[in-house]
């Protein structure tokens, strides 16, 4: 495929095997990365070609990109996990190599870092802790990245976390299938990297550490004028700490940014599940300190949601104390899909949009709840919800439920019920309508 072919617009006639060519989505010297749509199963797909290369370099070149396509193949499809991109098919020719993952409506954190979105120090943490899960997942079967940053992290539009290109992955155990050097993206490489030891479980971490300094503090690790000094600096040299750029909560945070980014690897998180652990410990520590003030301040107005229409005063007040306050920013997730989450949720204001199949399907406001399927019947979830305002939620966990009067308990499943067959009988209204 010409350089001329690849800027000209794609027609019906533009296929790769099976699969219809629709829009170039990125374009880089050796690779480019198609959607496209599979007219057998009827879904769109992402494809990702990479060309072997004419120059004098080029017997070289086509090796390590041949190496690249397949170890990524070989590692990501083993890989079946939520926050790790999907490969469905593969294919070499005599000039090519493809490689077919599923398309996913979403945009890199690095587009968002870009833009200078706001991102709030719960969301930066949600994101990590769904990275953390991920990787936690890849080392399990022995697979390192090696080449963790923003832009191959893409956030999906139900707030949900994939990381995808494991083009230069390290299977650990197996002989490295690239020639010698240096293989990442300088600016988050770990000290091993750079002096070119081996790798491991600890390298992808550091890389996640860099990600998590770089979402808080808006600005890069290092300051430096070329990659040498940048390099140097990982080497030798601490990043400035998270208060210095005025960060919130920096005094919780930077304990785990410190062991994340140790210079020795054995020193930082043993595995990425210790990671995930201590990240998720801060956010229900925050979460805490925040539901402490909002309960106070906000008790008077649970009285008037709909919800608790039937609830006498003294059974409202038992349900008040009881209940974790949460406060949610706009476009965090609130629950996902495939997800066992035992936590029930009434809306005390604001919105959240209901996903199925990352297609949006209802949208709940003040005094809706939501989570009663996994509090009661501990099932996993077949829906996301997202928040689509700044929210306020009373959050309700099984252990709450227990500590429950026995009044109390008969009037929440009571209330339960109510809005399960209101949720019903407006789901069918809507499916006559549509009908």
């Amino acid at each position: 495929m010409s350089d001329r072919r690849k800027r000209r617009s794609l027609s019906s006639r533009d296929r790769i095997g099976k699969y219809q060519l629709d829009k170039i989505i990125h374009q880089g010297k050796y690779r480019t990365i198609y959607k496209a749509h599979d007219p057998f199963l009827e879904r769109d797909v992402a494809i990702k070609v990479s060309q072997f290369p004419d120059d004098q370099d080029g017997e070289e070149n086509s090796q390590q990109l041949r190496n690249s396509f397949f170890l990524e193949t070989r590692a990501v499809g083993q890989l079946q996990h939520p926050n790790i991109v999907s490969v469905y098919d593969a294919g070499v020719g005599d000039r090519q190599t493809f490689i077919v993952m599923e398309y996913i409506h979403a945009k890199s954190l690095a587009s968002m870092m870009n833009a200078k979105e706001e991102i709030p120090v719960s969301k930066a943490i949600d994101i990590i802790f769904k990275c953390c899960k991920a990787l936690e997942y890849a080392h399990s079967k022995n697979i390192v990245h090696r080449d963790i940053k923003p832009a191959n992290i893409l956030i999906t539009e139900d707030g949900n976390v994939k990381i995808v290109d494991f083009g230069i992955a390290k299977v650990r155990n197996e002989i490295d299938t690239f020639s010698s050097g240096l293989f990442g993206s300088p600016l988050y490489m770990a000290p091993e990297q750079i002096e070119e030891q081996e790798v491991g479980p600890g390298t992808d971490l550091y890389a996640l550490g860099v990600v998590l300094y770089e979402l808080l503090t808006g600005g890069k690790i290092f300051e430096a004028d070329n990659v040498h000094t940048h390099l140097y600096k990982i080497l030798n040299e601490k990043p400035k700490p998270l208060s210095s750029y005025g960060v919130e909560y920096a005094e919780k945070i930077q304990p785990i940014i410190d062991q994340a980014l140790e210079k020795q690897s054995d020193q930082r998180y043993p595995a990425a599940a210790d990671f995930a652990a201590a990240i998720r410990s801060v956010d229900i520590a925050l979460r805490y300190e925040e539901a402490e003030i909002i309960k106070r301040v906000n008790a008077d107005q649970a009285g008037t949601l709909g919800f608790f229409k039937e609830f006498r005063q003294k059974q409202l007040s038992e349900f008040v104390d009881l209940a974790t306050w949460l406060r949610i920013s706009n476009g965090e997730t609130i629950l996902s899909a495939g997800e066992i989450d035992q936590t029930f949720y009434v809306i005390v204001g604001g919105k959240a949009i209901v996903y199925k199949s990352n297609e949006p399907v209802k949208t709940l406001s003040e005094g809706d709840c939501f989570g009663e399927i996994g509090l009661l019947r501990n099932e996993n979830s077949n829906t996301s919800i997202m928040a689509s305002t700044d929210m306020l939620l009373m959050k309700l966990t099984t252990t709450d439920l227990n500590k429950m009067s026995t009044d109390l308990q008969a009037q929440f499943y009571k209330s339960v019920a109510h809005s399960m067959v209101k949720r019903l009988a407006d789901h069918k209204i809507a499916a006559d309508k549509a009908a």
